[in-house]
C-alpha cells in the first residue's frame, strides 16, 4: 500500500466521497438536485447580482453546463432571471422563496453529513485543514472573490 499519495488524488478523492455520500443523501430526503445545484444555489443566496457567467466563472465549468442547471433549477422555480437594472442585456439570477427553502434543507443534510464524516477529528485538526486548503487555493490563483462568495461556507 502506497503510503504518500499525490495531492490531487487524496483532494479528489474526499471530495468524491462527499459528493456521492450527499448525493444519496439528497435522494434519501426526495431532493432530485445534484451537488453542483446545490453549490449554485448557495452562491446565488450570496450574491444577489449573479448572472450565468459570473458562475461559470466562479465554479470554472463551461457556460453550457451551467446553462443546462439553471434551466433545471428554473423549471423547479427555484431560481427566477431578472433583468439586470444596469445592463439590460444581461439578466440576474434570483433565489425564489422556494429556492431558499431547498437550499435550507440542502445545507441541513450537508452539515449532518459533515459532522458524520469529521467523526475523530478534533477542532485544531479541523482548523489546521481550512487553512492549508485556504493556501492551497491562494498558491493556486484562487482570486480574493472566490474566498467571498460563499463557498468556503458549504458544510
Amino acid at each position: 500500500m502506497e503510503i504518500n499519495k499525490p495531492l490531487g488524488y487524496i483532494l479528489s478523492q474526499s471530495l468524491r466521497v462527499f459528493r456521492n455520500q450527499l448525493a444519496f443523501e439528497f435522494k434519501d430526503k426526495g431532493i432530485e438536485l445534484s451537488f453542483d445545484q446545490f453549490v449554485i444555489l448557495h452562491i446565488l443566496n450570496s450574491d444577489c447580482d449573479c448572472i450565468q457567467q459570473d458562475l461559470a466563472n466562479q465554479l470554472q465549468k463551461d457556460k453550457s453546463i451551467i446553462v443546462r442547471q439553471i434551466n433545471c433549477l428554473l423549471e423547479n422555480q427555484f431560481v427566477v432571471r431578472l433583468i439586470n437594472k444596469e445592463d439590460k442585456r444581461k439578466k440576474n439570477l434570483i433565489l425564489t422563496k422556494k429556492g431558499f427553502e431547498i437550499l435550507n434543507q440542502m445545507k441541513e443534510i450537508a452539515s449532518e453529513l459533515s459532522t458524520k464524516l469529521l467523526t475523530g477529528v478534533s477542532e485544531n485538526e479541523l482548523e489546521t485543514f481550512r487553512k492549508v486548503l485556504m493556501k492551497i487555493q491562494k498558491n493556486g490563483g484562487a482570486e480574493e472573490e472566490f474566498f467571498n462568495c460563499g463557498l468556503n461556507q458549504l458544510k
